[in-house]
């Protein structure tokens, strides 16, 4: 489960990493509200299909790992991204 979790908040770090070093500085908050929210929207959404397909196939301990992580990158992903449009925005 941790590891689901922590791959999830990595690539979600590298994301937010992508975003800040190749957007010029003029249009760097814009490129985090509509960028990191995507980046949030999408993960949560794949987290919950994965959650779902694996419910479907029976598979309880993986299903809950997906469900847990999608829960997990909410909240952090909210105040990673509110707390970017501060700094940058």
């Amino acid at each position: 489960m941790l590891k689901v979790i922590g791959i999830n908040l990595l690539v979600f770090a590298i994301y937010g990493m992508l975003i800040i070093l190749n957007t010029a500085k003029a249009d760097l908050g814009f490129s985090i509200a509509i960028g990191m929210g995507l980046c949030i929207f999408i993960q949560v959404v794949l987290n919950a299909v994965a959650g779902v397909v694996f419910l479907i196939m029976g598979k309880q301990e993986l299903m809950k790992s997906f469900f847990i992580s999608a829960g997990v990158l909410v909240p952090v992903g909210f105040v990673t991204w509110l707390i970017l449009l501060s700094i940058y925005g």
